[in-house]
């Protein structure tokens, strides 16, 4: 090669190579594409150059760069039938060409410009995993033959501008989702925050307002929290109305339900996993430490988290730190814990299911939710409350409070507590037709005349003893202490009289 070649095909690579740093620089793209056909127009001088992509059935030109870069040509639709040189530019296989343009309708934006006959046209493909998305033209006014050294490096260039492109397409995509998943984030701390405001802890016992008010004395701190009280107490209430009186209020709250998670799961929920980390890891994944730094993590039914990740979490709990599955390096979080159970835990240490450390550890600050049984004070407030929510959900409105349901629900003893409660006045409020709310018949026991408190029905005096006896017995059937020997009856009778009435041992196990 003839020196002044050697010269003029360094400078091209050099040129070429200057415009892909552009191109791979990132930024606004518009931007991007008019700086790198700078550096391009030393090598092949144009009046204009555009980036055209493929929509539908034809072009849109996306980019538009030169003295013939009129507003006309922002957006344009150019089509792609009836013009052989488009379509040879579009096919899989094609690499950049020069064209002399002398047929005013083979001229790529006929209709668009006016162009001298005879001007010249280099048109690349612009190509991403082998699909042609696009195509790059560069317009000059006079008739303009390059050497193959050129094409090539137009070649390179375009296979550049491919990539920038692309890149730019995949991080505004990214931005976009990053966006629209803040917002969806902003939108469920709101609604979760004015569920708090519109509905707040219910406090008319004296029991109620002494939890209040040890929730307002704990909420400022870090010190971790640890919830006790019978199933459908209101423990995760109590969670939410606590993280939303501290300084994290506006960061995260996470529930975990620990009795829910499958055991080869739950690891990974809480602490994540990198990719690889085990079969069927494909991408990496944040557990909800992570999830809540910042904020506050709720791990309901501490009780039943497996013994042998119990270690996990007391050293997560005191060091800050948490090692996600497959990774070498610990993370550092900052998350204010809340733990829940109607597990007796001070039992379960004892019994060796539940690590005495991290019982103290979780047991720093303890709060115990009575049942609805003990404090009736709780009922109408409650009921009102849920009566406000359902119609506002339901864009209905309100029910009133009747005294003689009000009484009826106060006589109640409420098994299920407040989330049996819910569910009777969810019903009633379906079924009631006026603007008072009335109760269906079989809601609850029915009510005597001149009595204070409605007997309970047979069942439901048989169902109190019988939870009463398995939580007596920690849910154990046979033996001399079980509670077939308690109760005088044969295990196979006791057994087919809980399985009647939906009780099952293993829920009182511990309890």
């Amino acid at each position: 090669m003839p020196i002044p070649d050697l010269e003029a095909a360094l400078t091209g690579a050099r040129l070429v190579e200057e415009a892909g740093a552009l191109l791979t620089h990132g930024g606004d793209p518009e931007a991007m594409v008019g700086h790198a056909f700078e550096r391009l127009g030393e090598l092949v001088p144009f009046d204009l150059a555009t980036v055209l992509l493929r929509e539908g059935d034809g072009l849109r030109v996306a980019h538009a760069i030169g003295p013939l870069a009129t507003p006309a040509l922002a957006g344009a639709h150019i089509p792609v039938r009836g013009n052989p040189r488009l379509i040879s530019a579009l096919k899989p296989r094609s690499r950049p060409a020069t064209f002399e343009e002398e047929d005013p309708g083979e001229d790529t934006f006929h209709g668009l410009l006016e162009m001298p006959h005879g001007h010249s046209c280099l048109v690349a493909p612009l190509r991403s995993r082998g699909e042609t998305f696009g195509l790059m033209t560069l317009d000059a006014m006079v008739c303009r033959q390059y050497p193959e050294s050129v094409l090539h490096h137009v070649g390179v260039f375009a296979s550049l501008l491919a990539l920038g492109l692309k890149q730019a397409e995949h991080l505004a995509r990214l931005a976009e989702r990053e966006r629209s998943l803040a917002e969806e984030v902003s939108y469920f701390r709101e609604v979760q925050r004015r569920d708090v405001l519109q509905e707040p802890l219910r406090a008319g016992s004296p029991a109620m307002r002494g939890i209040l008010d040890q929730l307002g004395q704990v909420a400022a701190t870090t010190t971790t929290v640890l919830i006790t009280g019978e199933t459908g107490t209101g423990k995760e209430k109590v969670a939410q109305t606590l993280h939303h009186l501290s300084p994290r209020r506006e960061k995260p709250f996470i529930k975990v339900n620990c009795s829910t998670l499958p055991a080869n799961l739950i690891e990974s929920e809480l602490f994540g996993h990198v990719k690889g980390a085990f079969s069927g890891a494909a991408t990496a994944r944040k557990g909800r430490f992570e999830l809540a730094d910042g904020g506050t993590l709720f791990l309901d039914e501490i009780g039943d988290l497996p013994l042998d990740l119990q270690p996990k979490l007391l050293r997560a709990i005191q060091e800050r730190e948490i090692d996600p599955l497959g990774s070498e390096k610990p993370r550092r979080v900052d998350v204010r814990l809340v733990a829940a159970t109607h597990v007796d835990l001070a039992r379960a240490v004892a019994e060796g299911r539940f690590r005495e450390d991290l019982y103290y550890r979780l047991n720093v600050f303890p709060l115990h939710l009575p049942p609805l049984r003990e404090r009736p004070e709780d009922i109408a407030a409650l009921a009102e409350g849920f009566l406000e929510r359902f119609a506002r959900e339901n864009r209905r409105p309100p029910l009133a409070l009747p005294l003689s349901v009000r009484e009826q629900l106060e006589g109640y003893a409420w098994p299920g507590n407040v989330r049996e409660l819910q569910n009777v006045l969810e019903r009633a409020a379906i079924l009631s037709t006026g603007r008072e709310l009335r109760l269906p018949p079989g809601a609850l026991p029915a009510r005597p005349g001149g009595g204070n408190r409605p007997i309970p029905t047979w069942e439901a005096q048989e169902r109190t003893y019988l939870e009463r006896l398995l939580r007596h017995t920690g849910g154990k059937i046979s033996g001399a202490d079980g509670a077939a020997a308690l109760a005088a009856l044969a295990p196979s009778t006791l057994l087919s009289r809980l399985e009647r009435l939906g009780l099952r041992p293993k829920d009182f196990r511990g309890a």
